[in-house]
């Protein structure tokens, strides 16, 4: 009998525990997303189409199992378990290193050596030179800078069993290139490894000291002066990594982040987001020139030191850069920033501004016809979006795609392909009779032309 009652007892106290994180939700209310997570929807028994939810019970299923009470107590139990165990991490975006120290997964191949081809750095570089000449025949000045991700800059916490190989790395290797085509590049990597640690050990991004670093020679490289990073740094604040909220929602540990001890005077329009804003608009009194700057998350503490320089900026996340934007804002310097990690984007991605004309020589004609996408003109410029793709055996390695027009040729920007073969294009053109509208590649040194169909 006494055995049964235990078994009872058991059993109910088993019910109990499993009902506690639902039932929780009754009276403690919802988890709530911790870091950069996305719960799922809250569930509904039509679709959008007034048709009967079939995966409703599903949907339920995975709303309660990312809201469910103490969820993220359970989740930073669980993790600190591992942590402290098995040396290992249960987030699969965060690495665990030694004595404290967190990286972002994502930053791996970078580490490893993995990354583009020669051949799409190249496309890289090259794309960025079509941007920089744009911007100075608006008579904008130019930068681009990379910055660096944490275990490029501090491998020695990095898990030993990750053989380092950043030698090989797209950011090791892209600005011999970018001198080559005469970017205006501003090496970060070098100055961050002169100085003490500047990044956070539970973030991925560096602390305002090392923004204070990266904006002085950011702003060097335009021909600007600035002493921020030799200032003082004494209003510390707590900081809460991201990569420590990612493994730890519930975790409360800080780092300490000093700030600049004088602040900033400059006044800003709209940052409801704490620097996450999709844009940015700030002026500063008694300052000149406009500013147009293309930045990450690095970007959040780097922007003000930016800010202050400028009569007016603009900071913007977009992943596209819309160069149009130069003409608009009255822009007279660009700079755009972009983490170590991202910097395929260069080759992803579309910039849109009106395609640079060249003088070319065709050689030879080519019995292939090419298909082109064509998108309506933009009502800034009037500019229309050309886009399409090429065989790789179709034109020298690391040469251009051009586009003809009637008399005139146009540079386009080459981005990577649908797959291994091929190579994409892109080129806005401020043209109205696109009927003779041809396509241009350099195969063995000889520009051949290509006839071509729209879809």
């Amino acid at each position: 009998m006494k055995k049964r009652l235990i078994d009872i007892l058991f059993i109910l106290l088993f019910l109990v525990l499993c009902l506690i994180p639902s039932l929780g939700i009754l009276i403690f209310g919802e988890s709530e997303a911790a870091a950069n997570e996305i719960l799922s929807s809250r569930p509904s028994v039509q679709n959008r189409d007034g048709s009967f939810n079939t995966a409703l019970l599903s949907d339920f299923s995975d709303y309660i199992a990312d809201r469910f009470a103490f969820r993220q107590e359970m989740v930073t139990a669980w993790s600190a378990i591992n942590a402290k165990v098995f040396s290992g991490s249960v987030e699969e975006q965060v690495i665990l290193g030694s004595d404290g120290w967190l990286y972002y997964r994502e930053t791996l191949d970078d580490y490893l050596g993995k990354g583009m081809s020669d051949e799409e750095l190249e496309y890289a570089a090259r794309n960025l030179a079509l941007m920089q000449e744009y911007a100075e025949n608006q008579g904008a000045a130019f930068v681009f800078t990379i910055a660096p991700n944490k275990n490029s800059l501090y491998p020695e916490h990095m898990p030993t069993y990750y053989p380092k190989g950043h030698e090989g790395s797209n950011a090791e290797r892209l600005p011999a290139i970018l001198e080559q085509y005469g970017v205006n590049y501003v090496d970060l990597f070098g100055v961050f490894r002169n100085e003490e640690v500047l990044y956070f050990s539970t973030d991925s991004h560096w602390n305002a000291q090392g923004a204070a670093l990266a904006a002085d020679h950011i702003l060097s490289g335009l021909g600007m002066e600035s002493s921020y990073f030799s200032g003082s740094f004494t209003n510390i604040v707590s900081h809460r990594g991201d990569l420590y909220e990612m493994l730890y929602p519930a975790g409360t540990m800080t780092e300490p982040d000093p700030q600049l001890s004088s602040g900033f005077r400059y006044i800003c329009e709209n940052d409801p987001n704490g620097g996450n804003a999709i844009t940015i608009n700030t002026t500063a009194e008694g300052r000149e020139g406009t500013l147009l700057c293309w930045r990450d998350s690095f970007g959040i503490s780097l922007y003000p030191y930016l800010a202050e320089k400028f009569g007016a900026a603009t900071f913007s996340r977009a992943s596209a850069y819309d160069l149009n934007q130069i003409e608009t804002l009255g822009a007279d310097t660009v700079i755009i920033e972009l983490v170590e990690r991202n910097l395929e984007q260069l080759i992803t991605a579309s910039p849109v501004f009106a395609a640079p004309s060249r003088q070319l020589s065709i050689g030879a004609k080519g019995e292939e016809c090419f298909i082109l996408s064509v998108t309506a003109p933009k009502a800034e410029g009037g500019l229309t979006h050309i886009t399409g793709e090429i065989p790789r055996s179709r034109m020298d390695a690391g040469s251009g795609i051009y586009l003809a027009v009637g008399e005139q040729i146009f540079e386009a920007c080459v981005l990577r392909g649908s797959d291994e073969e091929h190579l994409s294009f892109s080129a806005w053109i401020a043209a109205e009779d696109l009927a003779s509208l041809s396509l241009v590649c350099c195969s063995d040194n000889v520009f051949t032309i290509y006839d071509t169909e729209m879809n």
